[in-house]
């Protein structure tokens, strides 16, 4: 049975990404009011020399919400019965007031070539952050006939790293107060032993290949 230990186990929540948040939306929302994504050109252009960076450059993505973020969300059922008989819920836990916000960015280069780039604005919970990510990629396409094409893409993120934190429990006169992970503190494994099993996850790179048909 575990002792809750409220003095060491407090967690004050901070909105950190709101400002950033709204500022990212906000440039989404214009950019989608103003320009439509695609590697579409004519032809007979190669390069593009005569467009501005602003010109070739177009949102492609807006989304709310990452994989890391539901695995977070996937943690907050369950939870444990204290040694006074109440019990603990993960659910408050692994809530919180933002979620990851990341746009995604693509300055087209050349007919067939295009640069990719986005950004996040992380999350933050009582027992968990996710850091603010930095998202860069690339996708290139070849004609492989008359009306199909081939496509690649590839990104990356720098940053966006999911960290869980520790709990502290007191596990009476034997025991004492120790860190733990919140989930597994009424376990049978030892508290340092629960550690290990914190979560520090970073996003995962993706590739995907695509062939396009056009009638």
């Amino acid at each position: 049975m575990v002792h809750h230990h409220p003095a060491h186990d407090a967690t004050v929540q901070r909105p950190i990404a709101g400002r950033w948040g709204c500022l990212l939306l906000a440039l989404g929302c214009a950019a989608l009011a103003t320009k439509a994504a695609a590697l579409d050109v004519p032809r007979r252009h190669h390069y593009l020399p005569q467009a501005s960076f602003l010109e070739s450059t177009h949102l492609i993505d807006i989304q709310q919400g990452s994989a890391l973020s539901r695995t977070v969300r996937g943690l907050g059922s369950g939870g444990f019965e204290l040694a006074g008989g109440s019990a603990v819920g993960f659910q408050d836990w692994y809530r919180t007031r933002w979620t990851d916000l990341s746009l995604t960015w693509m300055t087209q280069v050349t007919e067939n070539f295009g640069f990719i780039f986005g950004a996040s604005t992380g999350e933050r919970g009582p027992k968990y952050t996710i850091r603010p990510g930095l998202k860069l990629g690339m996708v290139v396409q070849t004609r492989v006939a008359r009306d199909a094409v081939l496509s690649l893409r590839v990104t990356t993120v720098l940053g966006g790293r999911l960290k869980e934190k520790s709990c502290t429990a007191d596990y009476g006169d034997i025991g004492g107060v120790q860190a733990v992970n919140c989930r597994l503190a009424a376990s049978t494994l030892a508290p340092a032993d629960t550690l290990q099993y914190l979560l520090n996850q970073k996003p995962g790179n993706q590739v995907s290949l695509s062939l396009t048909w056009r009638f």
